[in-house]
């Protein structure tokens, strides 16, 4: 006898809902028990989700990755960086500049507006060109922003097309480059209550980084300064600099399967799926 599994509609369905592995993964004696189960699985799931939501909107009024940019704001200012905010739309020589050509995978990523101009898949080049100006004027240079960037991504699971980075950079550091460097990053990682390990990678950019993992999932990448593409950007001194990404540190806190219940959404909210409510047409 052929085993009953839950149809894929059933299956995508608990998925939305946010079921569980184990609970999507069973076999059944026939459909009737298969369908029976289903719905007491979707039902108990989407009243969870439509309590979920009234609390979101009566008490919690923020999303959980609002909170978490707040608090990683929080945390940068008190370590002493300054908040810059720049451009999204950006020159597409920026990209040519941080050592990426037409031959690179992350160049079939970039989201190109024209011939000239792209929507900026880092952060990187911007804050390399604030801080090459602000290095005319003070050292140590400390800064930090927050905000979108994109990427054409294929595996949804932990990738975005549409995401929110955390860079903070430091250039002309005080003692020890990568002691500094270290002790940033655990005073993010301790204020965002997630314990981690640190993995050495290869980078096309930046030939070498330090990626921050949380339960084998990368949530941050760091690398020290020089390197060769400096020179592109006018800056002449040692730096570093670490970039998180903001909802998959979400993802983790909340604890979360898929990174799509932190982005921006029409389909979630705060983590909960807004069709708790299958409507007639």
């Amino acid at each position: 006898m052929s085993k009953v599994r839950f149809t894929l509609g059933q299956i995508h369905r608990l998925i939305e809902l946010g079921a569980e592995p184990a609970e999507i993964d069973r076999d059944f004696e026939s459909e009737a028990k298969r369908n029976e189960e289903f719905n007491r699985i979707a039902g108990d799931l989407a009243r969870k989700n439509l309590k979920d939501i009234k609390d979101f909107l009566e008490r919690k009024k923020k999303p959980l990755v609002r909170l978490v940019e707040e608090k990683l704001r929080e945390t940068a200012i008190r370590l002493g960086f300054s908040e810059v905010v720049t451009p999204i739309i950006i020159p597409k020589s920026f990209i040519k500049r941080m050592g990426i050509n037409e031959e690179d995978p992350l160049w079939q990523q970039v989201m190109f507006i024209d011939d000239r101009r792209a929507l900026r898949p880092m952060l990187a080049p911007n804050l390399y060109v604030v801080m090459a100006k602000l290095s005319n004027i003070v050292k140590p240079v400390k800064i930090f922003e927050i905000g979108p960037c994109f990427r054409r991504e294929t595996d949804g699971r932990y990738h975005l097309e549409e995401f929110t980075m955390f860079n903070m950079v430091e250039l002309a550091p005080e003692g020890d480059p990568k002691t500094r460097l270290l002790d940033y990053i655990d005073a993010i990682m301790k204020e965002v209550g997630l314990n981690y390990v640190l993995s050495v990678e290869p980078s096309k950019v930046y030939g070498e980084t330090i990626d921050v993992v949380v339960d084998g999932i990368e949530v941050a990448s760091a690398a020290i300064g020089p390197k060769p593409m400096d020179a592109n950007w006018g800056v002449h001194e040692p730096w570093i600099g670490v970039g998180f990404g903001v909802e998959r540190l979400a993802m983790l806190i909340g604890g979360y399967r898929s990174i799509a219940r932190c982005a921006r959404s029409l389909t979630y909210l705060n983590g909960s799926t807004l069709s708790v409510i299958k409507l007639k047409r």
